[in-house]
């Protein structure tokens, strides 16, 4: 806790991390209305459904509760996870913009009506928000991935949202909100998505790695003098918080090259 509530401090100090900060809340409010525009677009000149092989053998069957509140948990757990690290915000915004403003263009060329589904109707709140013709390609599918590519290094949240991703991927088959198609492609598209915001914001990227030195593993073959401080008291020295962009070498008294080379940040 103490981490996270000094790692604010740092980052909010920074004027190179505010602004990158409000270009990612800008970019994200701007694919959001993209993304808005096209569903609205593409549900309005819908035409005929068509036959999926996988449909055709599946369902429908009523996930409606997984495929709603399981976006909600899903969207909490990350949230919570961003916030724990505001390290991680910038890039995550701007490559959950870049997400979103592909898709629109994906979602506006294709205007195919969805395979019937399940006759209950969930309520009118939820229907305009999950329910549309915004078909190819699944965001359901593609966001947990995009989120599993971009915690990579970590392993437990690589395979907690590559898990999250064949779990919602599952849930439109089942309930035939997308077509096996749409499925499919996520999974290609995201990983360009992905390579492409690695590309554009690479300074984001390697400062969305760079606090997992603060809880890196510990050596399985550690001694343990280098566990007990030098006044014996059998306490863990505390360490200087500092936090270095990855790539970046330390620098004598805490700096790193990117702290000289910017003399703002």
């Amino acid at each position: 806790m103490e981490d996270a509530i000094q790692l604010y401090r740092t980052l909010l100090g920074n004027r190179a991390y505010l602004r990158s900060l409000c270009e990612g809340a800008a970019f994200l409010a701007a694919s959001a209305i993209a993304i808005f525009a096209s569903v609205t677009y593409a549900t309005v000149h819908a035409s005929n459904y068509v036959t999926d092989f996988v449909l055709s053998r599946v369902g429908p069957f009523n996930v409606r509760f997984l495929f709603i509140y399981g976006t909600f948990a899903a969207f909490a757990i990350t949230v919570s996870m961003l916030a724990w690290r505001p390290n991680r915000l910038p890039f995550a915004l701007k490559v959950t913009a870049l997400f979103l403003l592909v898709r629109a263009v994906f979602v506006a060329l294709t205007h195919m009506a969805p395979s019937p589904i399940d006759p209950q109707k969930a309520a009118p709140f939820f229907n305009s928000i999950f329910y549309g013709s915004d078909l190819f390609f699944s965001g359901h599918t593609g966001l947990p991935f995009l989120a599993a590519l971009a915690f990579w290094h970590i392993p437990q949240w690589r395979m907690f949202y590559l898990a999250l991703t064949g779990f919602f991927g599952s849930v439109v088959l089942l309930g035939h909100y997308h077509y096996s198609i749409d499925v499919l492609a996520a999974l290609f598209i995201t990983h360009g998505v992905f390579q492409i915001s690695c590309w554009l914001f690479g300074r984001d990227y390697a400062l969305f790695r760079s606090s997992e030195n603060l809880v890196a593993p510990r050596p399985k073959r550690a001694s343990r003098k280098t566990l007990v401080p030098a006044d014996g008291r059998g306490k863990r020295a505390p360490k200087s918080f500092v936090l270095h962009v990855v790539g970046d070498e330390a620098m004598p008294g805490g700096q790193s090259k990117a702290d000289l080379n910017h003399p703002n940040g």
